[in-house]
């Protein structure tokens, strides 16, 4: 049989059954997935050919080692007591002999493990909006401007999101976490949906139903772990990776998708900044008192400059269009 990488992560998924069936907590519900997964015969071969492999590792001789040198008559005295010894030592290395084999077998398990079996590299331009359907049914939306790499590994499903705004709705396998990283933070869920935007100076996640996991900082061992359920939100500084709460309104989760952005008393510096990228032009607040200001409405994201002029009719602002050299808004 040709070892391809898709059979070589039935092996895995096999050596996987195998393993978790004779150890503590495996339950009925564990029993009914291995039952259909056994129904596909290519399936059932793989596994029963490393039950005939444990059963055989279990009749290995130990081997002969230096200690056990000694005259032939103390030998003989000493044989039953060395065979009952044997017993114990083939049960306890069993395992790691057929661990040992697995991973031998096959091409190597590691290099399969190492080795991505879908790989997806895509960027959207200015004004460019992306609908991807991933292998597994996780389904990802990329926001203008953003770079998305995937790679699904025989154990997880991994993720960057090297700048822009992406939306994902992952598909669940508890055997298969789905990680997103962006610059230091990493965002881990089974499944669940949640935008993430990666942009400088903030890294912030809104999450729309399930749970996320969020490491502000991935290569810090001693780094906060924040749990987020659906309603919740967190800004991260890229620099510092400082987090902070964000509120969250379920109908302004990745409402870009539909051309739309709400706003709901959203401090204005903020709002410039969402405009600013769909503009592409720097959109200016002049003033720290205004930056506070709370500005709720909604705005097209093919037209955001018709929510700025009409800004003024909201608060009290000023608003030039400063052609090239992009937006201003000051105090009136």
């Amino acid at each position: 049989m040709t070892l391809t990488p898709e059979l070589a992560l039935r092996h895995q998924r096999a050596a996987d059954f195998f393993v978790r069936r004779r150890a503590s907590g495996w339950t009925g519900a564990d029993e009914r997935e291995l039952d259909a997964w056994l129904a596909d015969a290519t399936n059932r071969a793989l596994y029963d050919a490393l039950a005939v492999t444990a059963l055989d590792l279990q009749q290995i001789r130990r081997p002969r080692l230096a200690s056990d040198a000694a005259p032939a008559a103390v030998q003989r005295t000493a044989a039953p007591a060395a065979a009952r010894a044997w017993r114990p030592w083939r049960r306890a290395w069993a395992p790691a002999l057929l661990s040992v084999l697995l991973l031998a077998g096959g091409g190597g398990w590691y290099w399969w493990d190492q080795h991505p079996s879908y790989v997806l590299d895509i960027a959207t331009g200015p004004g460019e909006m992306r609908a991807l359907a991933l292998p597994d049914g996780t389904r990802v939306t990329l926001n203008f401007d953003s770079r998305l790499t995937v790679r699904y590994y025989p154990r997880r499903r991994n993720a960057e999101l090297a700048g822009g705004e992406a939306f994902f709705q992952v598909a669940p396998d508890a055997h298969k976490p789905f990680t997103v990283d962006s610059g230091a933070s990493q965002v881990r869920v089974v499944g669940t949906a949640f935008n993430l935007r990666s942009g400088p100076p903030q890294f912030v996640v809104k999450v729309l139903e399930g749970k996320v996991e969020v490491r502000p900082d991935r290569r810090r061992a001693d780094a906060p772990v924040l749990q987020l359920g659906a309603g919740a939100g967190v800004s991260v500084d890229a620099a510092s990776g400082r987090h902070t709460a964000v509120p969250v309104a379920a109908d302004a989760v990745g409402d870009w998708r539909n051309g739309q952005l709400v706003f709901a008393q959203t401090p204005l510096a903020e709002v410039a900044a969402e405009l600013a990228r769909y503009l592409g032009k720097p959109v200016r607040v002049e003033g720290a008192k205004l930056d506070a200001l709370p500005v709720s409405g909604m705005a097209i994201t093919a037209a955001p400059a018709g929510f700025l002029r009409a800004l003024p009719m909201l608060l009290p602002v000023r608003v030039q269009d400063l052609g090239e050299d992009g937006w201003r808004i000051s105090a009136r």
